[in-house]
């Protein structure tokens, strides 16, 4: 009686198994067939992001991980036979050129999870990733993010987005979605050659892995007894390449070694004949780009006078002070122009053995600059026009900082003007929103597209303009000892003109039913800016994708002495989408 027991009770749970596994796989045929849907990311126009086949490169210099694109969409006019730029990569974070690609496993794009109708139930919201078949090709399906809806007028000026006039923002859960890196504290090259982007100040000096801040005394201005911010301020230095403007003033007549210089660089790099310019009617000389160093070598190793050669010196030193521009170094082997940008993110991961009195972030915006300022004496957050010292906003700090724990995360931003800021995650006060129309935006572009001015002048103009605003970024401390542990930089999506085809030149009305794409690596991005059918019917919809799953990254499997190529699970890059 027991065994045939025991026997029953084995056949039962094998019977309850079966019919578990049964009821799983019709569940999991179930949820593919009507609710979800696997897509494969190819190419990187939603990069750096989404990304599509790619390369794992770890910069030799800074250690930086980034992912360097392998394949790009018909937007990119990419010679194939450029095997160059194939094989090498820019780190996006020290600015390191010709990084070895080669050797280096190809990982395979995001995997999309996507829920299947999603918005048969509801419209998409402006910043929202779609997945949709893609108009001219409906056998084609496509991932980018939806910036014009149903009814409106919208228009790219700048980098930034206008809809209906007047400049579209984005909550603080998009900022953080789309921001891009531009430099890492944490990840500084061990090079004498190299610059660091933040300038201490006063009190400040360099630690292991970030900056110190210890001030001897309790520092009060004279007239009304605050706190003395001493700051570290960000001037960005780039190590070769760009196209941005430097130029030096000559005093005096030069035109003789100006003659010499001509005559050597006929017999030099094609490139270094177009760089290098002499502007006889304003007495300066000019350069676009990094001055390679072998280039400085020669010029003032020719036939030349010694002040010229010193102009030369001062030209090389200065050409490496570039503003921040759009550049990903998801795209190192995609040539595309530059473009300065203006909206940054300025992340702060701090720790302090003696509590400071003040914490602040300076920003600009146009021709003002606001600072952050969190009084941890005052238990109070503001934002302050450095200009007048007005406080134009204010909050209670609340429980968002414990100043007891001696650590704390402050993130600020001025994404489409808009002043945001979040301490410790949590968002710290309403968004201070600054006017903006399309409009103001389009003549403050038309200054620098005045045809009757040398480009090269409207180019330097646009530089000096780019690096003054640039660089009054910085973050600045008052009283305590405190460790920036950690400190980046990091930039908004900045929208380019594209092909010019719609939404550029002219205004662009969205039907009812349909929407205005784009994607988040604008330079490559075959989206609405480009298409000759612009926009994407409601109907062609397949989905919201919620969540990157199953990514996995190239490894190897050693058997007998053999290397058998597997793909491994990559655990960092499983995410949910916004």
């Amino acid at each position: 009686m027991a065994a045939s027991s025991h026997k029953a009770g084995e056949h039962a749970w094998f019977r309850h198994l079966t019919e578990l596994s049964v009821c799983f796989v019709i569940t999991v045929m179930m949820l593919r067939g009507f609710v979800l849907e696997g897509y494969l990311i190819s190419t990187g126009s939603m990069a750096p992001g989404l990304r599509g086949l790619h390369k794992q490169i770890e910069c030799p210099v800074c250690q930086y991980r980034f992912a360097f694109g392998v394949t790009f969409d018909e937007s990119v006019d990419a010679d194939p036979a450029d095997d160059f730029s194939r094989r090498f990569a820019t780190c996006p974070n020290c600015g390191r050129s010709g990084i070895s690609a080669q050797g280096v496993p190809t990982a395979h794009g995001d995997q999309l999870l996507v829920q299947k109708s999603y918005f048969d139930f509801r419209a998409p919201h402006r910043w929202e990733t779609v997945v949709f078949r893609f108009p001219a090709d409906p056998g084609e399906a496509y991932v980018k993010r939806v910036v014009g809806l149903p009814g409106e007028v919208i228009r790219i000026v700048d980098g930034d987005l206008y809809v209906d006039g007047q400049i579209a923002r984005k909550d603080l859960r998009t900022q953080r979605e789309m921001r891009i890196a531009v430099s890492h504290l944490r990840h500084r090259p061990d090079d004498e050659e190299w610059q660091l982007p933040w300038q201490p100040g006063e009190y400040w000096s360099k630690s292991a892995g970030g900056l110190a801040f210890e001030s001897p005394t309790r520092l009060l201005s004279a007239d009304d007894k605050r706190p003395l911010l001493s700051w570290v301020q960000f001037r960005n230095w780039r190590w070769t390449g760009g196209t941005h403007y430097s130029e030096v003033p000559l005093d005096g007549n030069f035109e003789s070694d100006w003659q010499i210089c001509l005559e050597e660089l006929n017999r030099s790099p094609v490139s270094w004949m177009t760089r290098l310019q002499f502007d006889r009617d304003r007495s300066v000389l000019r350069f676009q780009g990094v001055m390679p160093y072998e280039m400085q070598e020669r010029v003032t190793s020719w036939p030349v006078s010694s002040a010229f050669r010193a102009a030369v010196y001062r030209l090389g030193a200065l050409s490496h002070a570039a503003p921040v521009t759009d550049r990903y170094g998801y795209n190192s082997l995609v040539a595309s122009p530059e473009f300065p940008v203006h909206d940054f993110m300025v992340e702060a991961k701090m720790t302090w053995s003696v509590s400071p009195d003040t914490i602040a972030v300076r920003l600009p915006v146009a021709n003002e600059t606001f600072i952050a300022r969190v009084s941890l004496t005052e238990q109070e957050v503001q934002w302050v026009l450095e200009s007048s010292e007005q406080v134009v906003a204010r909050e209670p700090l609340g429980d968002l900082c414990q100043a007891a724990d001696g650590r704390l995360q402050v993130e600020v931003s001025n994404f489409d003007r808009r002043l945001l800021i979040a301490i410790n995650g949590q968002q710290a006060m309403p968004p201070l929103d600054l006017g903006r129309t399309e409009s103001a935006a389009q003549e403050d572009a038309a200054r620098f597209a005045d045809r009757a001015v040398d480009p090269a002048i409207n180019g330097v103009r646009r530089t000096v303009e780019a690096r003054t605003q640039q660089n009054r970024i910085a973050v600045g401390l008052s009283g305590g000892v405190v460790t920036i542990d950690d400190l980046i930089l990091y930039r908004d999506v900045h929208y380019t003109p594209g092909r010019r085809r719609n939404a550029v030149d002219a205004p662009f009305s969205v039907r009812a039913g349909h929407y205005f794409v784009q994607g988040d690596n604008s330079p490559v991005s075959s989206d609405s800016r480009n298409w000759g059918e612009p926009e994407v019917p409601h109907r062609l919809l397949l989905g919201k994708p919620f969540v990157v799953h199953l990514p996995s990254k190239p490894g190897k499997l050693t058997i007998g002495g053999f290397a058998l190529p597997i793909r491994i699970p990559d655990w960092s890059r499983i995410r949910y989408i916004h």
